[in-house]
């Protein structure tokens, strides 16, 4: 059962992957090729070269197309089947002309042919593409839950893993919660609205146990002033969650 859910899920994923890339195609014409960032043969963009150069991750474009989450190294990046060659960094980056914005806290990479083992990166985008919240997790662990705001002054970046996870723990029974690991959910719903509301979902769990996980249904409130954000927790509710 898990490995049908699996296979249409990844099936989902391409073809969302597959339109965004056209959508952005599209949206963008030869500009991006002439500013720096070109379609690859794998469904990706790359922006600069050498060194230099970013692999785009094409299902974190943003609603405008302006916007996405990259990876590069200070090796540059490898071809065919290697595998990096120096530390990964992800980055906030301007599609039009390849700028990076910020630095992102994840440390995922894929390169249409291979991709980090056990590592997942997603882009919740608030509808104006003003916002955006990163989950990056790794096999048993969220190693990062961060907001960034765009704006004119530059980028915002608000860490909410330490906001978050004691407010869920606060919610399971000391006895019960302890030697458990915290970790948001990324293959449920993590949503932005426009008002700077997040909901999302997440776990309390043994890695390598048979122990059910403890569910959390998560709401922050989350506000932008000029060159700082904020954010509270709204509710935190046990929830049972699927599998």
């Amino acid at each position: 059962m898990h490995s049908g859910r699996a296979a249409a899920s990844m099936l989902r994923m391409d073809r969302i992957r597959t339109v965004a890339i056209i959508a952005f195609a599209l949206s963008l014409g030869s500009v991006a090729a002439k500013a720096g960032c070109a379609p690859d043969q794998h469904q990706s963009f790359i922006c600069g070269d050498g060194t230099a150069a970013i692999r785009i991750f094409p299902d974190t474009i943003s609603p405008s197309r302006q916007l996405a989450f990259g990876w590069r190294t200070s090796k540059g990046l490898p071809s065919g089947q290697a595998e990096p060659a120096a530390d990964v960094e992800n980055v906030l980056v301007k599609l039009s002309d390849g700028a990076v914005l910020g630095r992102l806290g994840g440390a995922y990479w894929a390169t249409g042919e291979m991709r980090a083992n056990r590592y997942d990166l997603i882009a919740a985008w608030s509808p104006d593409s003003r916002a955006v919240v990163e989950v990056a997790n790794s096999r048993w662990d969220t190693d990062a839950f961060r907001f960034y705001a765009i704006g004119d002054a530059g980028l915002v970046s608000l860490d909410l893993h330490d906001l978050v996870e004691p407010a869920v723990r606060a919610k399971a029974a000391k006895k019960v919660e302890k030697g458990r690991v915290f970790r948001v959910r990324e293959d449920l719903p993590v949503k932005l609205e426009a008002d700077g509301r997040l909901t999302f979902a997440a776990i309390l769990f043994i890695p390598k146990s048979e122990e059910p996980a403890l569910g959390f249904r998560v709401e922050l409130m989350i506000k932008t002033v000029k060159s700082a954000a904020a954010a509270r927790v709204i509710s935190v509710e046990r929830a049972k969650l699927p599998n």
